[in-house]
């Protein structure tokens, strides 16, 4: 209602007068967004009625007994309290999982629960009594605030909920072009507007329920067409609850319009309607998340299931270069034991064996021995299980590196230098694991020297320290790193080499040992004409 003036007269005189709407106080007693009561003078009196509105209502009029305005309207009082109560409990239970979750669409739906308070709460007339009663046109935008805050968070919460933009592109584009652009903006000049007149408010409010209705039947178009694609159950169940929602929703903006329902009646009935529904969804949603979590669980499940086959796989990869040093290693020892028994042999055959030439034969046949034991335990030390971090010098883990590789470096004539100044340098860790990663680079690049036929290849170990940190880094010269970005080089599907060499998944298991074993970081860059991968920490 623009306006509306109550007159009582008695033998020709005005004995009461009230005046409510836009341009006046809201000075009587009792009085709501879409009620007003009067009290009516004592003894016998004529009542004239001016009203002026920008909506075609037919407005009913009763007449009730104090008492029976009493206990009306503490009945109101009840429902309303109690529909704010849950509305306010509803907002923080999905206020907390937001915050446990994270997940991007239970802000929207704060947002929607915010602008449904506020709205209602200007609707039912108690911001009019708490705050503002002395100046309407304030009650009046924040309503609109409150009511644009609701279909824009209406909106956003939809196109998530049932993925519009990928299922009903063209209904998501309309959608957020009404309800994003065109409703603010239809809000903004209707205020300003309103400031010069304030008559053209409900006017203003008019055109933007037309927008309201637009909204509304778009995103019942997407949740009805949601409920046809999807197979989910649980998805059917909340685009069929979303439907009926809108479909009251739309049915309530309407009747503001054309009033062929009760108003009082009709908001009760939204009112319920909001309750139900936002029980409903947030129990659904917080379902779906709960599905949605073990899903993930699983798959991290799974992907730690091959994370550790990919690093059983890659330490018997090492294993196998291990056993390749351990061959070289003892061919010159069982070369030289092979002689030592040919030597007994024939000397023994001459007859010139004497007890010291024996026992000194036996010495160095123990000493070789001696040697290839040490050999094999020093190669296979480096396999056993290490639970304790310790702390270690780099220049150790270089060299023990490269020893293990060595034969590697010989058979392919790749040069390796240690770049050292300062051999104190040290850290703490998994001694073990640190020297597999070293390996895991060193191959790396020897592999990409190989592939790319580099004359004159050189990789260099390089030890230096910044800001109290241990940086060890491996620098080769095979070209550098075509992938882009360079940091997806750590992804276990990424390869850089041939598919028949079984490579790019070593990066990917030393990027974990170092960053989620260590607490250390492993980076990669182009390096002059090559590539430098450091390990920090």
């Amino acid at each position: 209602i623009d306006e509306l003036n109550l007159y009582f007269f008695k033998d020709s005189k005005l004995i009461k007068r009230y005046q409510n709407g836009i341009k006046y106080n809201y000075i009587c007693e009792f009085s709501d967004y879409n009620k007003y009561a009067y009290e009516i003078p004592k003894g016998e009196s004529t009542l004239y009625i001016k009203i002026d509105s920008s909506f075609s209502l037919l407005i009913p009029m009763h007449i009730v007994s104090k008492e029976e305005f009493y206990k009306q309207r503490d009945f109101e009082n009840i429902f309303n309290s109690s529909f704010y109560a849950a509305l306010f409990l509803m907002f923080f239970y999905n206020f907390f999982i937001f915050l446990v979750s994270k997940v991007k669409i239970y802000k929207y739906y704060l947002g929607y629960i915010i602008g449904v308070f506020g709205f209602l709460f200007f609707y039912d007339g108690y911001l009019t009594y708490l705050l503002f009663s002395s100046t309407p046109i304030l009650n009046e935008f924040l309503s609109c605030v409150f009511f644009i805050i609701t279909f824009i968070s209406i909106a956003k919460f939809s196109s998530n909920l049932f993925q519009s933009r990928r299922n009903a592109f063209v209904l998501y584009r309309i959608l957020m072009l009404t309800s994003i652009c065109i409703l603010p903006l239809v809000s903004i000049i209707g205020f300003f507007i309103a400031l010069l007149d304030a008559s053209f408010l409900y006017l203003i409010q008019k055109y933007l329920l037309l927008c309201t209705i637009l909204i509304t039947l778009l995103i019942i178009s997407i949740a009805i067409r949601y409920l046809i694609i999807t197979e989910e159950k649980i998805s059917k169940i909340y685009a069929f609850i979303w439907t009926i929602f809108m479909v009251v929703t739309l049915t309530f903006i309407v009747n503001i319009v054309l009033g062929f329902i009760d108003t009082n009646l009709m908001t009760k009935i939204l009112k319920v309607n909001i309750l139900l529904e936002i029980v409903m969804m947030s129990l659904l949603i917080a379902y779906r998340l709960k599905l949605s979590n073990e899903k993930n669980l699983k798959l991290k499940i799974k992907n730690k299931e091959q994370e550790l086959y990919i690093l059983r796989q890659t330490r018997l990869a090492s294993f196998g270069e291990v056993l390749n040093s351990i061959v070289h290693e003892w061919k010159q020892p069982l070369h030289r034991i092979n002689m030592i028994s040919l030597n007994l042999e024939t000397t023994y055959n001459k007859k010139n064996l004497t007890k010291e030439y024996l026992s000194n034969q036996l010495n160095e046949i123990e000493l070789q021995t001696k040697y290839m034991n040490d050999t094999v335990t020093q190669f296979l030390d480096y396999f056993s299980p290490q639970k304790n971090k310790e702390e270690f010098y780099l220049i150790d883990c270089a060299k023990k590196a490269i020893k293990l590789l060595d034969i590697k470096f010989n058979k392919n004539s790749v040069n390796h230098l240690i770049n050292c100044k300062n051999t104190k340098i040290k850290t703490v860790g998994y001694k073990k694991e640190y020297i597999q990663v070293i390996i895991i680079l060193l191959n790396n690049s020897m592999d990409a020297i190989i592939k790319e036929k580099i004359k004159n290849p050189t990789i260099t170990l390089e030890i230096i320290e910044e800001r109290h940190k241990a940086i060890f880094s491996v620098i080769d010269n095979a070209g550098g790193i075509k992938v882009k970005p360079i940091e997806k080089i750590f992804d276990a599907n990424i390869s850089t080499k041939d598919e028949k060499i079984n490579s790019g998944i070593g990066l990917f298991i030393a990027k974990r040992i170092i960053e989620d074993n260590m607490n250390k970081k492993l980076i990669c860059k182009n390096h002059g004409n090559g590539a430098k991968f450091s390990i920090i920490g």
